[in-house]
Parts: structure tokens; C-alpha cells; sequence
């Protein structure tokens, strides 16, 4: 069976069969006839309609074929707008379907509209399974009948769809479609997997994002070993960030976000989300074992988040500040950020203004400043500041909040999670309240029993707030001096960047007065503080 399989696919490349077994080749096969079988269908039906064109002694000029939904207001069915604007352009008086659901599915509206123009022009649709000819007497009703029924069959079609879709996220299974690279979900199991053929290359690709490579530098590493994606494609920035965006890549069920036009109207389009299902109490549904742990896929997407500037409604990539100012040091004249220069030179490294590195000294007088002096008189000016604010203060609590945030991802992300649980919670029990108290659609064991339950998951869910909450007293260490000061040199410099954050608004330095000038830089340096 794999021989024959294998001869069937003589036109496939050799990177979507290698590898694959006997059983994966079938399936793929299936697949594929499949699609084959639906072009087809459709060509058989255009050779129906051309036998029935020849027999009422008609030339076809054009064969229109389509594959897209009569049904969504939102779908643009291209070649049915070819198919209208010859008839609209008097290329042809006659318009022949196979059947009338082809034609249109969104009731008799749609349809009358058509025929409206079909009148106008003198011109006709012919539907060959129901035998019908808009140029007749009395068809009108007929079609307006048929078109109401096929508009309430695809409802009924939709509901199926949508609520066998609803039962397997509820049931937490994997509600079909492409899974991310790395992972498989085996047929019918409604789980997910890890894929031996994907999975090294994909935690390879995890290790290195934890290790702070950028998603660009991992992409030219694969591209340079030959490791290609699922598809046989070069990999891209893009196509990593995307795959782990997934919540399925870390053994989760996902969601979809659905595309709207500017007008507010639903498209056919629907974006996966960062965000997985959760469950009545807040906790992200698990349908698998992923390539990465939930926490590791944080802690992935914060370092990726890092690395990018939101610019309008998108974003562009930025390079990691290798100096300690740079970006939070402002040029005096100008107000705008400094950056470190001149690390070969012989004058050392310098911080310059930006402007007029870029524009020349027309656009701004700039201001020269070395770094290490530069580095150590804030490092100074900040190692004081904190030591002499009081435990409980805005700067303390500020330092401690961003730095549970920026090294506890997990922690912080189960707190956001508990909150919305809690939310939803304290919702049904409302709503428990309004259906007995006010509606009375609720007896009243049956209330008591519903109430108990939510009161119970709101408790624990408190209990479990309250805990996270707790946060480690990092403003008692902090202002220690001495304690301080080691944690400040053990620190990374995206720490110590993160640390100068929490508490410091604005930094900039006054001018020299003179070339020469030898004021003490902590004499110039002008710093606004948050506390």
C-alpha cells in the first residue's frame, strides 16, 4: 500500500513524504483526493449545463466555476461578479446554474435583486436541477421559495458546525485544523502531541528564544543547518513569532479572534489569539503536551515583546540597548534620547544626541558626555535615592511591582487569570440572583445548590488572590545600602535599565559652560524622580 500510495504522489516534493509511514501517506492521499473529487464534482456540473445549453441551441461563451461560500455576506465571490457583470454588460442574455443554492444562498432578497437586473436587461437565469427559467411567468415565487429554503439550511448548517466545535472546547479537545509546528494531533484522540519528526528542531528553537536570541538571529541559524518548515519553506522572524503566539504550543486550546472590515462588518478571516480557553474558575484549558511549558511560553513572548516598538496600528523590530543610558538619557537642547558611541575609539564610549549625530549641528547644538563617568553618577545618584525612601513608599512599591512582573511571568499571568476567574464568578452569582429573585425561574433548592457552588469557587479563589498578592518584601532589602549595593552589581544590565525605570521620570545633564568646564557630573546631572 505505501508503494502504491507513494506512486499516486509522483508529483509530490520529497520533503512531504520523507519520513512519513504507510498510514500518514494514505491519510495524505485521502486528503488530497478529496480536493480532487470537489474540482470534479464542479467540472462534471458545467459539462451537465453545456449539454443542456447545446439542447435549447445555445452558444456558452464563458464557464465560470467557484469554490466559495454562497452563504456569508462578507465572502466575495469574485467569479460570480464576473458572471453578473457580463450579463450586466450584455456579453450574454443567459446565465445557466447547476442548481439554485449555487446561485445564492442568502434568501429571497439577494435573489430578487438579481433577478430585478436580470429584467432590466432583458436577460435570464436558467437553474438546470429545479428546471427553472426566470424569463417564464410565475417563476419568481418559485425562486424566492428556494432561495429562503437553501438560507435556512445553512443555518441549520452552521449551528451543527459551531456547537460540535463549542462541545470539543468545552469537552477541552483539540477542535481540528493545522497544529503548530512541533506538535500533532492524532487522529480522533483530541489531544495533542509531541511530534518526533518536529519536536527536536521546534525545542531547539525554544532553548534558543530562552536563551535571548531574537526570533531574526534563530531564523538565520536554521536557514544555515538546512531545517526547514512543516511546508518546506525557509524559516522567517515572522513565522517563529507566529508559532509561538499559539497557545497549542504549549499543550493548550486555543482561540480565534475573528477579522471586521472597516465598516464594522465580519470577514472570513480568523486570527488565532495569544490568549487560551479557560475554564468556569479562570484556568487555561490543557489538551496536550506542547514543546514548551505555559510558563516558558511567557517568558518566550516577554522577551519577544522586549524587542519590539508599537508604532500606529503596528509594531517594527528594535535592537537591545547595549549601554546603560542609552534611550533614558535626554540631549538637553533638544529633549531627545542619547545614545552610546565610540566604543573603539581611543576617547572610549561616549554618549551623544541622537539629532545631531543624524542631522548635523543645525538641527541641535547636542551635548558629549562620557559613559563611565556618565554610568557611575547615576549608578550613585539612584543607589542613594532608593536607600533614603521610606519601606512602603510610591518608588519602593513601583521597584518591587516591575520586578515581580519582569521575573516572575508565570506568577503574574496566574494573577491575571485568577482575576478574570473571580470576575466571572462573582457574574453567574449575580446572575443566579437576578433568575430567582427577580425572574423566578429557579427553585429555590435549586438556587441554594447553584449559589453554594459559586460562593465556593469565589472563596477559593480569594484565598488564592490574597496568596499571590503576597509579593516578596523587596522594599525592606532594597533600602539596605549595603544589600543594595551587591544586588545592584550582580544585577544585568536590562535589570539595572529595568531598576532605573521603576522610580526615575526624566535624566539629562546640564550643558557645559565652557569647553573644559570641570563642574562634578553629579553637579550637572538633572534627574526627575517618580517618588
Amino acid at each position: 500500500m505505501a508503494k502504491k500510495t507513494a506512486e499516486e504522489f509522483r508529483d509530490g516534493s520529497p520533503e512531504e513524504l520523507a519520513g512519513k509511514s504507510p498510514e500518514d501517506l494514505v491519510d495524505l492521499y485521502l486528503r488530497r483526493s478529496k480536493k480532487r473529487e470537489t474540482v470534479e464534482t464542479l467540472k462534471q456540473h458545467a459539462r451537465d449545463l453545456r449539454r443542456e445549453m447545446d439542447r435549447q441551441g445555445l452558444t456558452v461563451r464563458k464557464v465560470w466555476l467557484e469554490q466559495r461560500s454562497a452563504s456569508k455576506q462578507h465572502v466575495r465571490r469574485e467569479k460570480l461578479e464576473g458572471a453578473m457583470a457580463a450579463v450586466m454588460d450584455g456579453e450574454i442574455k443567459t446565465l445557466a446554474v447547476w442548481k439554485t443554492d449555487r446561485f445564492d444562498r442568502r434568501g429571497m432578497a439577494a435573489i430578487g435583486t438579481a433577478l430585478d437586473e436580470f429584467d432590466r436587461r432583458q436577460a435570464r437565469l436558467f437553474v438546470l436541477q429545479e428546471r427553472l427559467d426566470s424569463s417564464q411567468p410565475g417563476t419568481r415565487i418559485v425562486f424566492a421559495i428556494l432561495a429562503e429554503r437553501a438560507r435556512e439550511e445553512i443555518k441549520d448548517l452552521t449551528l451543527r458546525v459551531t456547537t460540535g466545535k463549542n462541545a470539543a472546547r468545552t469537552a477541552g479537545r483539540w477542535p481540528g485544523g493545522r497544529t503548530p509546528y512541533g506538535v500533532r494531533s492524532p487522529r480522533g484522540s483530541g489531544h495533542i502531541e509531541p511530534d518526533p519528526a518536529e519536536y527536536p528542531h521546534a525545542r531547539r528553537i525554544a532553548d534558543e528564544l530562552l536563551a535571548g536570541k531574537s526570533a531574526m538571529r534563530v531564523a538565520h541559524d536554521l536557514e544555515r543547518d538546512g531545517i526547514r518548515t512543516r511546508d518546506g519553506a525557509r524559516w522567517d522572524a515572522r513565522a517563529i513569532t507566529r508559532m509561538v503566539r499559539s497557545t497549542a504550543w504549549a499543550g493548550l486550546l486555543p482561540t480565534k479572534d475573528r477579522r471586521f472590515d472597516e465598516h464594522g462588518q465580519p470577514l472570513d478571516v480568523w486570527v488565532p489569539s495569544a490568549e487560551p480557553v479557560r475554564d468556569a474558575e479562570g484556568n487555561p484549558v490543557v489538551i496536550g503536551t506542547g514543546v514548551v511549558s505555559p510558563g516558558e511560553r511567557l517568558r518566550i513572548l516577554a522577551l519577544i515583546e522586549a524587542r519590539i516598538t508599537k508604532m500606529g496600528g503596528g509594531s517594527r523590530g528594535k535592537r537591545p540597548h547595549t549601554t546603560f543610558l542609552g534611550g533614558i538619557f535626554s540631549c538637553p537642547h533638544c529633549g531627545k534620547g542619547m545614545t552610546g558611541s565610540g566604543s573603539g575609539s581611543a576617547r572610549g564610549l561616549m554618549y551623544r544626541c541622537r539629532t545631531r549625530s543624524a542631522y548635523g549641528k543645525d538641527a541641535c547644538p547636542g551635548v558629549v558626555v562620557r559613559a563611565p563617568r556618565m554610568d557611575a553618577a547615576v549608578e550613585a545618584m539612584w543607589l542613594s535615592h532608593v536607600s533614603a525612601l521610606e519601606h512602603g513608599s510610591p518608588g519602593l512599591d513601583a521597584i518591587v511591582r516591575r520586578w515581580a512582573v519582569f521575573h516572575d511571568v508565570e506568577k503574574e499571568q496566574r494573577r491575571k487569570e485568577v482575576v478574570a476567574g473571580l470576575d466571572a464568578a462573582r457574574a453567574r452569582r449575580d446572575k443566579l440572583e437576578h433568575d430567582f429573585y427577580v425572574e423566578g425561574m429557579l427553585t429555590e433548592d435549586r438556587f441554594k445548590t447553584l449559589a453554594a457552588e459559586q460562593t465556593a469557587v469565589i472563596e477559593s479563589l480569594d484565598l488564592e488572590a490574597a496568596e499571590l498578592a503576597r509579593e516578596a518584601d523587596l522594599s525592606v532589602f532594597l533600602a539596605d545600602g549595603e544589600a543594595l549595593a551587591d544586588a545592584w552589581a550582580e544585577s544585568t544590565l536590562a535589570d539595572r535599565r529595568m531598576l532605573l525605570g521603576c522610580v526615575l521620570k526624566s535624566l539629562t545633564i546640564v550643558p557645559a559652560r565652557f569647553p573644559g568646564d570641570r563642574t562634578p557630573i553629579l553637579g550637572r546631572v538633572v534627574p526627575q524622580w517618580v517618588a
